[in-house]
């Protein structure tokens, strides 16, 4: 039978633990000190007041208070608290001790062995403290915080992918709560995986409407994927429950900047940096859309101060890397190379095979020359593989779908250039260093554009059969998307309605350039099944190329081809007046490819509004050449043979 003491304190002793478990630890105080001063050998009583003086950041006083209740009643679950005191004072071994006194005593106890793997970590033994985990989950395998506990100590310890897995487990046993949910979220946010996070992140929301770090992380989960209207909406209800959150301030920024409202989106990632101006990835992101804006001043100073303060390398190599493209879009090249070369510190590393870098030096063994990220970079810098070749024998690797076309190149027939195969590695070829496509103007130290040659035989269009002549239409291929991937490809890409004014222009025909997507206001030609040089035969035949920023750009404007292309505001560097010289007349002409025009969106804007402008005047310029061609044709039939 338990004595008188026990019947009437032990309720009391949990009641005042309840109410700590709710945040009252002063109701909860208050209630423990009646009890001891009725019964001052109460150990749970004392043992739950170093529970409150812990839960208030009192861990001294909760070592004693642990004490005094173990010299009255030697629990084990005593010694976990007075352990887990010492162990935030950094006393490790004596927690470790205290600790020990209880996995001996309650064995069976997960909470003893969680306790463990806490003091056991602290003190770099991760392997101890992983199996310490795992020994309270076999205790209790159906209790959901076992699983979380250590997917989070297994995350905490780069082991992600296992975090997921141990995680998914919780989700499972309880499948409705509301913490398991948002933990789990988190991991696989943590594992790069988003939409699968979205989900989670989105029956938080749910449940906690009034959260502002619920609806921060939802708002940042639709961001990754896409949703960017459901983004804004939900980010700025965060904002409205918590207007001092920087994090979510950048990250409403960010959805505005892909949306293409560029001026509320400075103003949000103002006020992110405001909130927190020693974070250099939040000043990074104010000064990108202050160069967007043409305000390249202030977004220049932003990125330099953040690479002279960061903390991190990879917060430094962000600056550096967005002062490098600022700096190209002004046409300084010099320094804008080198600030360029930081990509390979955020960007995934290219076909390197792990080779020394090449540096530019004279060699007679061949050094890989590998592209990096997209196709459209890959065509614009394929024109320094030529003097590359003047110093080394070179083994390009490209893309699967590049191979044939830069095959039929004057860059694949090259004498000193091999185009590696798919699967073949250079070092088999005799490789003995590396260098990325994109890093050759800075180790080559050819500072300005390279100019545009015709690198592209005739010949390899033979089998076209489709070149335009005068008894025909105007030949227009158009492309009007990119990779939905791309997190701005709302800004450049164009939905299908607003080319319908091209539809009005007579005389010409249309051919799609793009593999996916249809125009429904006029009809376009297919593009067939293949390759780039599929595509290019295709272009071949063409009298004018109209695309938006997309590796379709580049292919035209390297095969000399007429192109225009439908630039946004903001747009890439390469198009921007760093990269063009005006002619005698003041009309600009870029100097990677002279054949493209470009046609900018006055100002930034969302939707189709900004566009009107572009299309309107690559609209006149249709109508220009079908009058040009009738004239030409109108001439040919009147000129006596």
């Amino acid at each position: 039978m338990p004595s008188r003491s026990q019947t009437t304190t032990e309720p009391s002793v949990s009641a005042a633990l309840a109410l700590l478990g709710v945040g009252n630890a002063e109701k909860a105080a208050e209630m423990l000190r009646g009890l001891l001063r009725d019964n001052s050998a109460d150990a749970e009583a004392w043992h739950a007041m170093a529970c409150v003086a812990r839960a208030g950041g009192e861990n001294q006083s909760a070592v004693g208070l642990a004490g005094r209740a173990i010299q009255i009643s030697p629990e084990p679950h005593f010694h976990i608290t007075l352990g887990l005191a010492l162990l935030a004072l950094g006393h490790q071994e004596a927690a470790r001790a205290a600790v020990h006194v209880a996995v001996l005593g309650t064995p069976r106890d997960p909470r003893a062995h969680q306790a463990m793997a806490e003091v056991l970590e602290a003190q770099g033994r991760v392997d101890d403290a992983g199996q310490a985990l795992r020994n309270a989950l076999r205790l209790r395998p159906l209790e959901a915080v076992r699983h979380l506990e250590l997917a989070a100590f297994l995350a905490r310890h780069g082991q992600t992918g296992e975090a997921v897995s141990v995680s998914e487990k919780a989700v499972a046993l309880v499948p409705q709560d509301t913490f398991t949910q948002n933990q789990h979220a988190l991991l696989l946010e943590r594992a790069g995986r988003m939409a699968e996070a979205e989900p989670y992140f989105a029956a938080v929301a749910a449940a906690l409407p009034h959260d502002a770090a619920a609806l921060a992380n939802y708002g940042a989960a639709l961001f990754s994927t896409g949703a960017f209207e459901t983004a804004r909406s939900v980010l700025e209800g965060a904002i409205a429950l918590r207007p001092d959150s920087a994090e979510t301030h950048g990250n409403l920024g960010l959805v505005l900047m892909a949306l293409g409202a560029l001026p509320q989106a400075a103003e949000e990632l103002k006020a992110a940096h405001k909130l927190r101006p020693e974070d250099v990835r939040l000043a990074v992101n104010y000064g990108t859309v202050l160069a967007d804006l043409g305000r390249r001043d202030e977004a220049e100073e932003l990125f330099r101060n953040g690479m002279a303060s960061a903390a991190s390398e990879q917060d430094r190599a962000r600056a550096v890397f967005n002062l490098g493209t600022l700096l190209l879009a002004e046409g300084r090249f010099h320094e804008g190379w080198l600030r360029f070369e930081a990509r390979k510190l955020i960007l995934p590393a290219g076909r390197t095979e792990n080779l020394p870098s090449w540096n530019g030096q004279p060699q007679h063994a061949p050094v890989l020359i590998y592209a990096e990220q997209g196709l459209g970079d890959t065509l614009q810098f394929l024109r320094y593989v030529l003097p590359a070749a003047a110093r080394a024998p070179v083994i390009l690797a490209v893309p699967d779908g590049l191979q044939t076309l830069v095959a039929a190149t004057a860059y694949g027939q090259h004498p000193k250039v091999t185009v590696l195969p798919v699967k073949e590695k250079a070092q088999d070829l005799g490789a003995i260093a590396a260098c990325s496509l994109l890093s050759l103007p800075h180790v080559l130290e050819l500072d300005a554009p390279l100019p545009w040659q015709n690198v592209c035989d005739p010949e390899i269009w033979a089998d076209t059969g489709n070149q335009s002549d005068d008894e025909t239409p105007l030949k227009v291929g158009l492309c009007w998307s990119g990779n939905p991937n791309y997190r701005f490809d709302r800004r450049r890409s164009l939905t299908p309605d607003v080319l319908a004014p091209l539809a009005h222009v007579e005389g010409v025909s249309f051919q799609s350039l793009q593999k996916q997507g249809a125009l429904p206001d006029f009809p376009v030609t297919p593009l067939p099944e293949g390759d780039m040089l599929v595509t290019a035969r295709v272009i071949a035949g063409l009298d004018v190329v109209i695309t938006v920023d997309t590796v379709i750009a580049h292919l035209a404007g390297m095969m000399g081809k007429p192109v225009w292309l439908l630039n946004r505001f903001g747009g890439d560097w390469r198009w921007e007046e760093g990269s063009s010289q005006r002619d005698a007349e003041g009309e600009p002409h870029n100097l990677w490819y002279p054949s493209l025009r470009v046609f900018t969106q006055p100002e930034p804007g969302e939707g189709a509004a900004p566009w009107a402008e572009p299309i309107e005047a690559v609209t006149h310029g249709l109508h220009a050449l079908v009058r040009e061609s009738a004239g030409r044709r109108l001439l040919r039939q009147k000129t006596p043979l």
